[in-house]
């Protein structure tokens, strides 16, 4: 056998297995997010150089509203870029651990008192723009018919922009949702790609 004649065996061999492992790697997902914070959709993106995804999120805010608090909802994006630090496999699904920090934009009510009072039940704040970082930890379960469950906790440590409804002035403050709904479970179902 002639270098040559090998060489064109080989190099098919080694792309197929370049290749080929790179495209079972790719774990890329879509699909629905759900939690008491809010409903959308949620994205995960496998990183090209390192064992890690990029998670994006669009979700509207229940703040308030479920409660009957305001009729207004609100909305959040949020990126996060979550590095996984452990995975183990079985025989027809894969799990992984996985944790990382990003940032949010939204427009959203902030925390107030009263929740269980019987009276000023209606939140007196008018809603405002967030701009917060983002920490997420989260358990993920790849299963071999493409479906994904992802079940996670997120922070979003910011700042709350709003207008006194009174006088019509800025009023800039830390966003305490973003804290204080940090144990609220977050699940996603998705479909991978």
């Amino acid at each position: 056998m002639s270098v040559r004649s090998s060489f064109h065996i080989l190099l098919p061999a080694v792309l197929m297995l370049i290749f080929g492992q790179a495209a079972y790697a790719r774990r890329d997902k879509a699909g629905l997010y759900q939690s008491p914070k809010g409903i959308g959709a949620t994205v995960m993106f496998d990183s090209p150089r390192d064992d890690a995804m990029n998670v994006f999120t669009l979700r509207t805010d229940f703040y308030g509203f479920l409660s009957g608090r305001t009729e207004r909802i609100g909305a959040f994006l949020s990126y996060t870029h979550d590095y996984c630090f452990f995975r183990t496999e079985g025989d027809d699904f894969s799990l992984f651990l996985h944790a990382g920090a990003g940032a949010s934009l939204g427009f959203a009510h902030d925390y107030e008192k009263g929740i269980f009072s019987s009276f000023e039940r209606a939140l007196t704040h008018a809603p405002g723009f967030v701009a917060a970082l983002a920490g997420n930890v989260g358990l993920c379960v790849d299963f071999e018919r493409r479906l994904s469950v992802d079940i996670s906790f997120s922070l979003d440590p910011g700042i709350h922009l709003r207008t006194d409804p009174s006088t019509g002035a800025l009023l800039l403050s830390f966003y305490h949702n973003g804290i204080y709904r940090g144990y609220y479970p977050q699940i996603n179902l998705m479909y991978r790609f």
